[in-house]
């Protein structure tokens, strides 16, 4: 079975980290920002337990990266998600300045960076979970997409489960600021539906493009 181009600019991107200068920029800057959000978070405990996170998915990334490599594209998807969150644990995801801004923009009573960054690792990370299917796993088109959107929703699930076992084990004092419900009781399946409706999006924008290359090129 010949490899697809998709396959094939993946895999030369393996082992030469050193050439790819739109990479190195993403770390870099992703770096930079790392640092200045470490510096006096609103709750140093709550910035560490959101920070493992960033540290399991780096850490994943860097082993990963000559065996199982992705595009550059998802790189940078997943850095921009990931200053997202690093953006919301400096903060406690409390009151973030966009929160200050959605409530005198919008007149919003509830702080909604959490739900945005939900939403936004649906729409931006369901595209190197694709990539990787498809590259990797080599599932069909269709059914890459599919399995893609269907795990983004079971690991948006599997992170709401991480956060009461954390809350609940290690740090029942800060339970409530870690877990972010603001009151919410279907806060969790709110978290869960906008990561979906992300993937969603993303896809279906994906699949329009398509569409209108393939009859542009006809």
């Amino acid at each position: 079975m010949g490899i697809t181009k998709m396959q094939a600019k993946t895999a030369n991107m393996a082992g030469r980290f050193s050439k790819n200068r739109p990479l190195q920029l993403i770390c870099i800057g992703y770096g930079c920002l790392w640092m200045g959000m470490a510096v006096a978070p609103y709750s140093r405990f709550d910035w560490l337990l959101e920070n493992l996170l960033i540290f399991a998915a780096i850490a994943a990334l860097a082993a990963t990266y000559r065996t199982f490599p992705l595009s550059t594209v998802s790189y940078g998807m997943i850095s921009l998600f990931l200053a997202l969150h690093t953006m919301g644990a400096h903060y406690s995801y409390n009151t973030t300045p966009v929160d200050q801004w959605l409530h005198v923009a919008f007149g919003f009573g509830r702080d909604n960076y959490d739900r945005i960054v939900h939403f936004s690792y649906g729409l931006l990370i369901v595209v190197p979970i694709r990539e990787w299917l498809s590259v990797h796993v080599r599932l069909g088109a269709k059914t890459s997409v599919w399995f893609a959107v269907t795990l983004i929703l079971a690991t948006g699930a599997f992170y709401e489960l991480i956060e009461m076992w954390v809350a609940q084990i290690v740090a029942p004092e800060i339970g409530t600021l870690f877990l972010g419900t603001q009151g919410d009781v279907w806060d969790t399946q709110h978290d869960m539906e906008l990561a979906l409706y992300g993937a969603l999006i993303t896809m279906t924008v994906r699949a329009c493009i398509l569409t209108a290359r393939r009859a542009s090129s006809q």
